[in-house]
């Protein structure tokens, strides 16, 4: 028979591999999605719930068409610690369950945790390339918001202010403050891995610098550019030259910037004076935010359960403004321990994961995190999706596949991700 004549059945149909690589693009672009809509957070659901879901959904049906790929252990317990925060403020409640917007606030804050779970299922697959689209995603992402928030507060727009204060489509300041905090570091790191973008990424980060800078929120700017300043050490401790000629660049935009802006709007640099100390009226006093923290203290050692969600506001005019405190005295012990074993579990996977891969993705990942955990010691931090998405993150970006630039063999995957 000749060969012209010869059937080839493995060429007819669709091969199982183009049905996986179309699921992960669906799934990818879901997520990237949902990134995109961050920066819009004003709906109860939002529609950010529900593309993140979607591409949950489609991660699981992606594991079912490669069972070598596997879960790896790091994802799977990340879920058991997000589980057991859940389980804390879950049972807190129960008693209040009957209350109003005690049944909402659960299913806020359960919409809000399942995106560190699904953070992880997704990252877990991605390779250098993957998490490099994700980085300038967001950085989009947040110069939306950035725009929006700068336009707010020039016009002073109430849809896109606060109290005269810039948050776009995001529901508050400090918030909103916080989202932009990643887009600055990826910025940092995308800097250095480009030449055809530098200006744009140089653009972006001034301008997310400058929507941090109108929310006025002191936390987010403290922590923007401490976690900036960190890395930036971080990346040319090699090279004291070029780090001297760095800090000093930033240094004159620090001090150039507010002073155009009080020429131009000496209101605004009374506001911004105003804003640049370390305690307002509402932090001072007995029921201050500050006074609040002494005040929870004996709480939390008296009741192992936690008050459940709400019913601080029944004792004292404001919620606590503090994740670590709120863990522990909303959601009893379990709560305040799973917390804690969220962050010191996130500091050891990022340190292992740099000690074995070079790459400082996991440096400006873990970055990204510590600014915004920042925030949340001084605000409700509860219920911001990043947050939740960078603890996934974190958590679930494989090393194996994250140290270079092309997707390992999903064999060779499947028999080194039961070992993490």
């Amino acid at each position: 028979m000749s060969l012209a004549g010869t059937t080839r059945p493995d060429n007819t149909g669709v091969s199982l591999a183009g049905v996986q690589f179309a699921v992960l693009s669906t799934r990818n672009l879901l997520f990237l999605m949902a990134v995109l809509a961050m920066n819009f957070t004003l709906f109860r659901p939002s529609p950010v719930d529900l593309l993140y879901i979607a591409s949950f959904l489609v991660t699981l049906f992606y594991l079912t068409l490669s069972p070598p790929l596997g879960v790896t252990r790091r994802a799977v317990l990340l879920a058991l610690v997000v589980g057991a925060w859940a389980v804390s403020y879950f049972v807190a409640s129960a008693p209040h369950i009957g209350e109003e917007n005690v049944p909402f606030e659960l299913l806020a804050k359960t919409f809000a945790i399942m995106i560190a779970v699904i953070g992880a299922f997704v990252s877990m697959s991605w390779n250098k390339r993957h998490v490099e689209t994700f980085m300038k995603v967001y950085v989009v992402s947040c110069s939306i918001a950035s725009v929006l928030g700068i336009l707010g507060f020039l016009t002073q727009n109430q849809l896109l202010t606060w109290d005269g204060r810039a948050k776009g489509l995001i529901d508050d300041p400090n918030m909103y403050g916080s989202f932009l905090i990643p887009a600055v570091m990826f910025c940092a790191y995308l800097l250095t891995r480009t030449r055809a973008n530098k200006l744009f990424f140089l653009g972006a980060m001034g301008l997310v610098l400058l929507g941090i800078f109108f929310s006025l929120s002191r936390i987010a700017l403290v922590a923007a550019l401490a976690c900036l300043l960190a890395y930036i050490f971080f990346q040319n401790r090699r090279d004291p030259r070029r780090l001297l000629l760095i800090l000093l660049s930033l240094i004159m935009a620090a001090v150039l910037l507010p002073g155009l802006i009080s020429i131009a709007s000496p209101e605004f640099s009374e506001r911004f004076l105003e804003r640049l100390t370390l305690a307002q009226p509402y932090d001072l006093g007995e029921q201050g935010r500050y006074g609040r923290y002494l005040l929870v203290l004996p709480m939390i050692a008296q009741d192992p359960i936690g008050v459940g969600v709400l019913q601080l506001e029944k004792i004292f005019p404001e919620p606590i403004h503090n994740i670590w405190l709120s863990s522990f005295v909303n959601y009893g012990w379990g709560g305040g321990f799973a917390w804690l074993g969220l962050i010191i579990g996130s500091a050891v996977i990022s340190v292992r994961n740099y000690r074995r891969t070079g790459s400082d993705i996991p440096v400006v990942m873990v970055a990204s995190l510590v600014g915004i955990v920042m925030c949340a010691t001084l605000h409700e931090g509860e219920h911001w999706r990043h947050m939740w998405l960078f603890f996934g993150l974190v958590w679930g970006l494989n090393m194996f596949c994250i140290g270079g630039g092309e997707t390992k063999p999903a064999a060779r995957q499947g028999q080194r991700a039961p070992r993490r």
